[in-house]
């Protein structure tokens, strides 16, 4: 075999680019928009289970048992009330985040 004949073995349809660093540098950036998503969805995941836990437990024992003399029943009511609009706010939020799109982040279709 000449070397003319190994240097054309190496490469994809005689063009010159090898095949395996566009095949790996596609493969990092779809492993890169991967992780994105991930993160956003883990993000938004944990801000709805958390956010309205810790806004029950906040309302109830910082501001209304601290701040105001209700009753114990209108104390719990309130926190449920706080609680529920805090996960609507975050389902809003992520939403939002799923509907509009994120300037810089493009709609790549591969087929």
């Amino acid at each position: 075999m000449t070397n003319k004949n190994k240097k054309s073995s190496a490469v994809i349809g005689g063009t010159g680019c090898p095949a395996a660093p566009s095949k790996q540098a596609r493969q990092q950036s779809k492993d890169s928009q991967d992780y994105s998503s991930f993160k956003t969805v883990l993000f938004y995941c944990m801000l709805t289970v958390c956010l309205p836990v810790v806004t029950f437990f906040l309302l109830r024992a910082v501001v209304l048992d601290g701040f105001f003399e209700m009753s114990k029943l209108k104390v719990d009511i309130f926190s449920a009330v706080g609680a529920v609009v805090s996960l609507h706010i975050a389902l809003g939020l992520y939403i939002y985040r799923a509907t509009c799109e994120v300037p810089g982040l493009k709609a790549s279709k591969v087929d």
